[in-house]
């Protein structure tokens, strides 16, 4: 079998799933990189060593959470493709604690909005400024900017959810000037395909994880491996630093749990300076 061909067999089964477009294009992109970076035109001779390299390279680049997405979408596709189920013992996820996130400090989010790319000062500034996924920042319509009410829709994200989000004049202001300078569809996506053969009228979520990650590693504060994510980490630790109730912020992530959120609350720390301790409580000594 050729890879065209198991693409599209993949293809037609996460399809027949329902998964979300975004899934299926991220399991699509995963998987055609693990066949180029293989050499493979033969798919067929894919073994579970072959996937475990394929995910140590990718650790020189990815965070955890996302290599064990790339994971999933193997194990997905030796499933019901290669019809050779791998187990979770053969293949397991990778392990990290998902309360270590990154944040920027201010000197640092300031050197990272000093670009005179205006299409990436947008990217950042809805990472920063918004809290938006980098899913929902390639998907972002014309139509979903409300500067009469000064908010951001965001429209059938993960899980299907869908919120509102406040639209800044700095954002706003970052809009117009991109605005000027592509001149994007009004009735169509924000961020239109920057490749004309792709099947999505809207920019590849991998393109601007790859230039976020360009524009990083300029900086002398870069370290692996940082990625579009941390912006979104910033904007909900400084959101709650700054006063934000968690029910509030809940809401303007679109998570579906409150555990999602508490690891933001568990990152910021900056209250316990100011914590009584045992020994003043009962005059120690």
């Amino acid at each position: 079998m050729n890879k065209d061909e198991a693409l599209n067999k993949f293809t037609f089964m996460m399809e027949y799933r329902n998964l979300s477009s975004n899934t299926v294009n991220m399991y699509q992109y995963y998987l055609s990189q693990m066949f180029d970076f293989h050499q493979l035109e033969d798919v067929s001779i894919l073994d579970v060593s072959m996937a475990q390299k394929y995910v140590v390279h990718m650790k020189q680049t990815y965070a955890p959470s996302t290599l064990n997405l790339i994971i999933s979408a193997i194990r997905y596709f030796f499933d019901v493709v290669l019809e050779t189920p791998l187990s979770r013992r053969q293949f397991p996820n990778i392990l990290y604690d998902p309360v270590e996130i990154t944040v920027f400090t201010e000197e640092q989010i300031h050197l990272l909005l000093d670009t005179k790319d205006v299409r990436l000062r947008v990217f950042l500034l809805l990472g920063l400024d918004a809290g938006l996924r980098v899913g929902e920042v390639a998907r972002l319509k014309v139509s979903d900017i409300d500067s009469k009410n000064m908010l951001l829709y965001i429209r059938d994200s993960k899980r299907g959810k869908s919120r509102k989000v406040p639209l800044s004049n700095a954002l706003l202001n970052a809009l117009r000037k991109y605005w000027i300078v592509y001149r994007p569809d009004k009735n169509g996506y924000l961020f239109p395909s920057v490749n004309p053969g792709s099947k999505n009228p809207y920019i590849n979520q991998n393109y601007i994880n790859e230039l976020f990650r360009k524009h990083i590693k300029q900086f002398s504060f870069y370290v692996p491996p940082m990625r579009f994510h941390n912006l979104r980490d910033t904007y909900a630790t400084l959101m709650l630093k700054n006063g934000c109730n968690i029910f509030s912020l809940k809401k303007l992530l679109g998570h579906s749990s409150f555990s999602a959120t508490s690891r933001y609350i568990k990152y910021d720390i900056s209250d316990l300076a100011q914590a009584p301790v045992l020994s003043s409580l009962m005059e120690i000594e």
